[in-house]
């Protein structure tokens, strides 16, 4: 019997690719992960490829289905055909249906109830013409979009719609002014931040807030309806040009939008369980990544269990549009393999040696033999660790395959996290691995949590036990790890406990502000390098970069500056003359570090030829030992690495 092979496809924000074959997941991934942009907007064309590879498949011409989700002014059908590709193509589809697919199918709950609440889905005229099933009745107007939706699981094991809320944009530009949670949150993260995609970012700046300094609400209730107000963000003044936690209006922003936000999930939770009277919920869309939200449904309703889709934003839509298409093509369910979120590609040793051999001048690797405990002996020395293994996660959350990691006892390891390793703003948490046995011993929760969906409040005695991951409001996002947990990161916890006594270790991203979660050996080496982390262990393997503090000979060190960086300088017209230059240094990702006079002079001088004692010598009043450390301060900074000397070099460095 032949197979039955799907492709699902996000086009829009958080492009992402996706093959089921025969009621399997097979292989999914975001574009940000192989492009390196984040958020990737349009066909993901690397992820489909990707997918199709690890899949086994030669080309599109081998899949039955296509569904795919695009914006309705795109049209990705040509390349899609020319690509030889000749089955069912299904266009556009319910947005929410597809993220409620997902969840659906991935929670493995017999008979739950689904709320999709996101910014918004697309106009019902489009899902008209496209044959998308369970759209219920017209609206009022055929333009009007997606807000909210709420489905059952029927007697016969297939969806139903149980309500669906639509509306009307007021603008889009220069905020998201729509009537629904999620861009209510959006038109707040654009002012804040200055973008809707920062929303993250707004409800951990919330608790450094006062809702009470916006009276007015931005939602009222109706019965069982939610009320808009959407002209709100016309009545702020204009930003500052203050970061966003030492300006107040931004701090009273974010407190008031996640004070309306909460309460709001709450009650069209209770609405959704009335109307299903299920026990089991699972939750999908972009509001889904509230995670503050999140740990009070279990409290604060009457469902007993609950599952948030671990991508329960747009990238989710891909694998959501392959479930579909499956049971679409067949009648039949989709199975879900594993309780997991690891869908894309694992790496070899042969992989791994590639990326180390491109970066030989800048590493040293050795093969260690009992990996968990030289990592945990890293962990208790203070270090920040790189830890790379197995298939990457879906989604935005690092579940211990592309993950950083340090010690969360420290109470300075969240701020020097935050500036020499992520370059994230301050304010910023970070969430804690946690044994699943040992959950309760630390934190005030309601159920496990294997996939960092819920923040919880920690038990009193413990919040100076762990201070790195306690948030200024005392409450933690967790990642609950059981016995099952795939590789050697539940391991690793386990050694932690045994020496520490403390059974998590805090996890963040594989990352640095601004870029998506690495992806390939390639990309954990380029990270590695181009941030303040002290070790990458990589499938095993345990990498250092070289440092002036590690080397016998700093001065033969050989500066390049970090891919992708560039200098500039800038100067205002102050009445009829210049002002003092601005010095700054461009990252890859457009953040603007500022570099004094004497910094930029240094920069230029970086060659990726001249060792730290050619520098020196280029710099009149600066002692070699001065250079050397002007060198390291910036390599922590993320602007430079450093490269062994060749040996010629080195000699005559040396003489």
């Amino acid at each position: 019997m032949a197979r039955k092979i799907v492709l699902g496809i996000n086009g829009a924000h958080d492009a992402a690719a996706c093959i089921v074959v025969d009621g399997e997941l097979v292989v999914a991934v975001p574009e940000e992960r192989l492009s390196r942009v984040k958020y990737h907007e349009g066909y993901p064309f690397k992820a489909v490829d990707y997918c199709l590879r690890v899949a086994g498949l030669r080309s599109l011409g081998e899949v039955d289905s296509v569904v795919i989700n695009r914006y309705t002014h795109n049209d990705y059908e040509p390349e899609i055909r020319r690509s030889g590709f000749d089955g069912e193509l299904v266009i556009n589809p319910s947005h929410h249906l597809l993220h409620a697919y997902y969840a659906w199918v991935a929670s493995d709950f017999r008979r739950p109830a689904v709320l999709v609440l996101d910014g918004s889905g697309y106009n019902y005229g489009e899902y008209e013409r496209r044959g998308s099933p369970l759209i219920g009745p017209p609206p009022q107007y055929s333009e009007m979009e997606e807000a909210e939706s709420m489905y059952a699981v029927g007697e016969d094991g297939s969806l139903e719609l149980v309500r669906k809320k639509w509306g009307l944009w007021d603008s889009m530009k220069p905020f998201m002014r729509f009537p629904s949670l999620g861009h209510m949150f959006s038109a707040a993260s654009q002012y804040i931040f200055g973008h809707f995609q920062h929303a993250g970012k707004t409800m951990g700046l919330a608790p450094y807030g006062d809702a009470s300094a916006f009276p007015e609400p931005f939602i009222e209730y109706d019965g069982d309806d939610l009320v808009f107000d959407t002209t709100w963000v016309t009545k702020l003044p204009p930003r500052s040009d203050l970061p966003a936690h030492l300006d107040p209006i931004c701090r009273n922003l974010a407190a008031k939008v996640q004070e309306e936000l909460e309460p709001a999930v709450i009650h069209l939770c209770k609405v959704i369980h009335e109307a299903t009277g299920s026990e089991e919920l699972a939750l999908s869309g972009g509001v889904g990544l509230n995670s503050v939200a999140n740990g009070l449904i279990l409290r604060q309703t009457p469902f007993s269990k609950l599952f948030v889709t671990p991508a329960s934003g747009d990238s989710g839509i891909a694998i959501g549009a392959a479930l579909y298409g499956y049971h679409r093509l067949t009648g039949d369910r989709p199975r879900w393999r594993a309780y997991d979120n690891y869908h894309g590609q694992k790496y070899d040793d042969r992989d791994v040696a590639d990326a180390v051999a491109g970066a030989a001048d800048f590493v040293r690797a050795e093969s260690v033999p009992r990996v968990v405990e030289a990592a945990v002996a890293d962990l208790v020395d203070g270090k920040f660790v790189g830890w790379f293994e197995g298939a990457s996660e879906f989604g935005p959350r690092a579940l211990g395959h592309r993950s950083i990691i340090c010690d969360p006892r420290p109470g300075d390891m969240r701020d020097r996290l935050n500036a020499r390793v992520k370059f994230r703003e301050p304010f910023r948490p970070y969430a804690a691995s946690v044994l699943a046995e040992h959950v309760k011993e630390y934190f005030d929760v309601a159920a496990d949590d294997p996939f960092m969906m819920t923040v919880a409040p920690l038990l009193p005695q413990q919040i100076e036990v762990i201070r790195s991951v306690c948030h200024v409001d005392d409450t933690c996002r967790i990642q609950t790890v059981d016995p099952e947990h795939q590789g050697l990161y539940r391991r690793l916890i386990e050694h932690f406990h045994e020496v520490t006594g403390v059974p998590m270790v805090l996890n963040t991203s594989f990352n640095i502000r601004g870029e998506p979660i690495v992806e390939t050996p390639q990309d954990a080496i380029r990270c590695f390098l181009s941030c303040n982390l002290d070790v990458l262990y990589l499938n095993g393997l345990r990498i250092t970069k070289l440092t002036t503090g590690g080397s016998d000979a700093p001065a033969t060190l050989v500066p390049h500056l970090v891919e992708d960086v560039s200098l500039a300088a800038t100067t205002e017209s102050v009445g009829g003359g210049a002002s003092v230059p601005s010095y700054f240094c461009r990252t890859r990702t457009g953040q603007r570090v500022p570099v004094d006079a004497d910094e930029y002079t240094l920069l230029h001088l970086i060659d990726a030829e001249r060792s730290i004692a050619g520098i020196a010598a280029a710099l009149p009043g600066r002692s070699e030992a001065e250079v050397v450390d002007a060198v390291d301060d910036l390599r922590q900074r993320g602007m430079v690495r450093l490269a062994r000397a060749a040996v010629g070099a080195r000699e005559r460095s040396e003489r």
